[in-house]
């Protein structure tokens, strides 16, 4: 048994492409932003880490149709009619083929295509999906009526009044349904595998591949049911810009806590305020201040980190770089208040009440 290719489609830049493996060693070769790394995060993704999606996973040029989605939900809570969407033409997905011999059948019984499969390829389609749309569907709504209401009654409050003035360029979060996406993705989605049917299996045509649509009503299978059939063992990147799993990025770890013999005042302070104090979760109209602040700042940091980086980025373009096909460099800035409570905060002994 071997993996014969897999297709992938809506990942990152990776629109509709195959990959052929050979039965020893494969070499992914090409030029840069070729897609090579694209490939190889999407293997990742969807055959080790499956926790490990962002929104950046989201091919670019799908991100307007999901916008598109989110308007149209809007919509219908005026009383227009609901649109239907085409998920398929936006969800990241991997079809993997394997080539199983007759004699190793039982490795694979639980995705046969059919009781009357006699051996050959067997394909598997792993999709990453909203786990219920009704949900998904309800606190993107709740979300953007919450941000609505705030800033309504922010700016009925400040008619008048000098206390108050919105700030131009100024949004709640989430502005639209990829700004929601970017916090709530791993909330409301998750791999699901479907079984494929290797009769409508066909070729790329100019080097595109051609995924099989899945029937009306599929239902996935339960389980990962190539857990017990495909290992992968992952060397990162040794470039200095090497992948690693979303563990590492943890801002203190609990074991580092417990070996200096108890918590961090940073972390304590840290906790409380994203339980109780964030005001991007849930603000209201007196957290408009603070958050306009920080878009204030954000703003005026971001032109600097503009104006510094210019020079550099004007050299690379001119030897070449990105290529005429690839987007160009853009310096952005996102400030979280939260930044200022990952330092190794202490208590002022002089405030200690004896």
């Amino acid at each position: 048994m071997h993996i014969e290719h897999v297709e992938i489609g809506n990942f990152r830049k990776l629109h509709s492409v195959r990959v052929d493996f050979a039965k020893m060693t494969t070499v992914f070769v090409g030029a840069n932003n070729s897609g090579k790394t694209s490939a190889m995060v999407a293997l990742r993704h969807f055959l080790v880490d499956r926790a490990d999606f962002s929104v950046n996973d989201l091919t670019l040029s799908n991100w307007a149709l999901i916008d598109g989605l989110g308007s149209g939900w809007e919509a219908t809570v005026t009383g227009d009619a609901e649109e239907p969407f085409d998920w398929n033409s936006v969800l990241p997905h991997l079809d993997l083929w394997l080539n199983v011999p007759m004699h190793e059948l039982h490795h694979v019984q639980k995705i046969l295509p059919t009781l009357d499969w006699a051996g050959g390829l067997i394909g598997v389609r792993l999709r990453y999906e909203p786990k219920n749309v009704g949900d998904f569907r309800k606190e993107y709504l709740a979300a953007r009526q919450a941000a609505a209401k705030v800033m309504s009654a922010a700016v009925s409050a400040g008619e008048g009044s000098q206390s108050l003035k919105l700030v131009e360029g100024f949004s709640l979060w989430p502005r639209t349904m990829m700004d929601f996406l970017a916090l709530k993705l791993r909330t409301h989605f998750e791999i699901r595998a479907y079984l494929l049917d290797p009769a409508k299996l066909v070729a790329p045509e100019n080097g595109i591949a051609a995924p099989q649509s899945l029937p009306d009503g599929s239902e996935p299978l339960e389980g990962d049911p190539l857990k017990k059939i495909i290992r992968i063992d992952e060397i990162n990147a040794q470039r200095g810009f090497g992948f690693t799993s979303t563990s590492h990025h943890q801002e203190y770890s609990a074991d580092d806590e417990r070996a200096k013999g108890g918590k961090r005042l940073s972390t304590q302070l840290r906790n409380y305020y994203t339980q109780h104090l964030d005001p991007f979760d849930k603000p209201e109209p007196k957290d408009l201040e603070a958050l306009q602040a920080m878009h204030e700042a954000q703003t005026a940091f971001g032109k600097r980190l503009e104006s510094c980086f210019a020079a550099a980025l004007k050299e690379l373009e001119d030897i070449g770089y990105p290529g005429v096909t690839d987007p160009k460099l853009t310096i952005t800035t996102n400030v979280k208040p939260i930044d200022g409570l990952r330092v190794a905060n202490t208590t002022d002994p002089r405030s200690v009440h004896r």
